[in-house]
């Protein structure tokens, strides 16, 4: 798989005339290199998310017209290798020394801009049918994975590394795209690098200020918040045993937000 992505690398820099390429630092699953003004992103093939990688290609050109995402300036290898806008400075959201609650407010502002695009028809998987997170082994079959008519392209991944400082602005880069409901995309709450919400309350006022920003109804992000933070804790939260707990506890807190009493 590494020398693919090696020899692949190679190929596209040809094809696309870069001759300067260095590896940007921050990547785990793609290579990622810069070449002045452009980024080449090479990802594995024969990864378990291979279809969401693959959509990103898709999701950054349904998403160009506005304005809060890298550009996509080619694709090749089926759309597995990317040629992309460089971002600049391209300061994480998450070391700009913004406080939570703003942090919270630029991601849901940024998911708000990214739903309102006109939808591609085909060419990226739903939420409830090949995601790699198997949820109805885990929790059950739901009702939240159902297609529906008003189900929108997410980014399902945006947490304060993927949301870089381009000029005055903030944009996105590295969706895991998938096609479904909008309140779907809440990753921001349930991000490894979160903080812990000490109580229901503070949890839902969390999630109300995120929906508020990204025009979300608040009660159904939360049912997402819910069924995501169980779904990727029974799943093994990626072998991350802390982050498992935390997940399960944002689910528990709001649980025990929605029983009476």
């Amino acid at each position: 798989m590494a020398d693919d992505v090696r020899q692949r690398a190679v190929s596209a820099a040809d094809a696309w005339g870069l001759r300067h390429l260095n590896e940007l630092p921050g990547g785990t699953v793609a290579l990622v290199l810069a070449d002045e003004d452009v980024v080449l992103k090479v990802h594995p093939r024969g990864h378990p998310d291979d279809e969401q990688l693959i959509a990103e290609g898709v999701a950054l050109q349904a998403w160009s017209a506005t304005g809060a995402a890298a550009q996509l300036y080619g694709r090749r290898d089926g759309g597995s290798t990317l040629l992309l806008e460089r971002l600049t400075p391209g300061t994480p959201l998450e070391a700009a020394g913004v406080s939570w609650d703003e942090r919270l407010e630029v991601l849901g502002t940024l998911v708000g801009r990214l739903h309102a695009a006109l939808q591609p028809a085909v060419g990226s998987p739903h939420i409830g049918g090949t995601y790699s997170r198997d949820w109805r082994r885990t929790l059950g079959d739901s009702q939240l994975l159902s297609p529906a008519a008003d189900d929108v392209l997410l980014h399902s991944d945006l947490h304060g590394g993927n949301a870089l400082r381009a000029g005055a602005r903030w944009r996105i880069i590295d969706p895991h795209a998938v096609r479904g409901d909008r309140h779907a995309d809440i990753w921001a709450l349930i991000d490894p690098l979160a903080p812990v919400p000490p109580d229901a309350r503070t949890a839902r006022t969390w999630i109300r200020r995120y929906a508020a920003a990204a025009n979300l109804d608040s009660d159904r992000a939360a049912e997402w918040v819910h069924y995501r933070a169980r779904g990727e804790a029974l799943d093994g939260a990626d072998g991350d045993h802390a982050w498992a707990e935390r997940l399960t506890h944002m689910a528990n807190l709001l649980g025990a937000a929605d029983r009476p009493g």
